[in-house]
Order: C-alpha cells, then sequence, then structure tokens
C-alpha cells in the first residue's frame, strides 16, 4: 500500500509543473488582484552537496510564484515550484555489487540527479523603487533520486543508472536570499535576481559525514495577467 501511495504522489507532483504553467495562463488575470501578484518563475541554476568530492551540476527549476500585497515596502514572496532539482556531477565511481559493472566504471564518474518540489517563502523589501532584497525559508521534499555512471569503452559511451531514493531523505530545509530588480517601477512587472540558497538538512543521513544542498539560482519572475490590473488601476486613478 506504502509503494502505491509513494507512486501516486510521485506522479501527481512529476505532473504538477506543467499543471502549474496552465493554471498561471488560464487564471492568472484572476489570481492577480489589488492585493496579490501571480506569475510563473523560471530559474536556471547550479547546485551542489558538500562533504563529497564533485563539481557543480547546472540544473533548471520551474514553478509558480505570488506577491502578497507586492504594492508595498515589505511584502511576502512565496513560490511554488514543481521541477526543482538538486545534485552534483563528477562524483567518484562507488561499488554497486556487480564486479563487471565496478571494472567497467572504475575509471569513469559519477552525476548525482535529485528531483525536489520547494516552497520557499521569503521577506522580500524593496530598498529601491526597483531593487529588493530578499531573505528567508525554504522546505523540499525529495522526489526521485539517481546516480548515472558514465564511462567510455572503446572510444563509445556506456552508463548505468541506480536509484537512491530510499537514502536520500524525504524532507529537506534550508535558508535562503537575494537581490531582486523590477525591470519597470510597477511592481507588477517581469524582473530578474540572484538567490542563494543554503540547505541545513543531512540528505544522506546513512553515509559519513553531513551532506547537505546548496545552490544558486538565476530567478525570471513573468507575471500573468498583471497588466489588466495595472490597467485598472491608472483607469482608476484618473477617474479621480
Amino acid at each position: 500500500m506504502k509503494k502505491i501511495t509513494g507512486i501516486v504522489l510521485l506522479t501527481c507532483l512529476c505532473k504538477l509543473s506543467y499543471a502549474q504553467v496552465v493554471i498561471a495562463l488560464l487564471f492568472g488575470d484572476k489570481l492577480n488582484t489589488g492585493t496579490l501578484e501571480f506569475g510563473i518563475v523560471v530559474a536556471p541554476g547550479s547546485t551542489d552537496i558538500s562533504s563529497i568530492v564533485s563539481k557543480r551540476r547546472d540544473n533548471l527549476s520551474l514553478g509558480i510564484y505570488f506577491n502578497i500585497h507586492p504594492d508595498k515596502k515589505f511584502f511576502i514572496h512565496a513560490e511554488g515550484i514543481a521541477k526543482g532539482s538538486f545534485g552534483a556531477e563528477n562524483l567518484i565511481p562507488y561499488p554497486v555489487g556487480n564486479d563487471t559493472l565496478d571494472a567497467l566504471f572504475a575509471s569513469g564518474a559519477v552525476e548525482r540527479k535529485i528531483k525536489a518540489f520547494s516552497l520557499p517563502i521569503l521577506a522580500r523589501y524593496a530598498m529601491f523603487p526597483k531593487f529588493f532584497i530578499e531573505a528567508g525559508i525554504q522546505p523540499d521534499m525529495m522526489l526521485k533520486s539517481k546516480d548515472i555512471f558514465t564511462t567510455k569503452v572503446n572510444d563509445n559511451e556506456l552508463t548505468y543508472t541506480t536509484i537512491i531514493s530510499d537514502q536520500v531523505a524525504l524532507l529537506d530545509f534550508g535558508l535562503a536570499g537575494g537581490l531582486f530588480y523590477k525591470f519597470r517601477k510597477d511592481k507588477r512587472s517581469m524582473g530578474i535576481g540572484i538567490r542563494y540558497f543554503q540547505g541545513l538538512t543531512d540528505i544522506l543521513p546513512s553515509t559519513g559525514g553531513k551532506q547537505v544542498n546548496s545552490a544558486w539560482q538565476l530567478n525570471v519572475t513573468i507575471p500573468i495577467g498583471a497588466g489588466k490590473v495595472n490597467a485598472n488601476s491608472s483607469n482608476k486613478s484618473a477617474g479621480q
């Protein structure tokens, strides 16, 4: 029963990222109000895992965001990242329990991919009309984790994938902070920012040392339907 529940939950969460985009496009103008800004967030980034020999791994996250009372100087920014990603690459190959595979991949490398659902909740403060600082918390749910072994045999690439989800902690918790810039003084406009995330949870508790996630992200936010809110606000101001 637990396996069935887990499979259903994983399927739903994996498809949620696509559902988020559809919801944003269909209902963005209704979700954007005078006290709420709603839209899509696209975040290319680079992640790493501490206490292991590795290199940073490039990835892409996708989700939706809400700005609560964006008309204020100090407001709440929340995101629902259904297509999130952590991990690292160029890990040293380790034994997988098969002598033939161990020999083939001994001189290769391992890429660790961790799919996640993230909920960053940040306080955002306007230092200037278009510049903001942000800081807050970020809980993550680890959905699926795998190690991809790669090597070359007679100039041909050979890969082997092993699922490690049962070794990775289900829940992660960390702190996030960064800088953000809006392209127009109107706070309901497209923006771009840089953010750093530092995990606090040991994501591989069964291995030696504390291994935690970290990430640098370039966040691009695209409000959906905010133009109608801005137009209505301008019409009301003109009529007064």
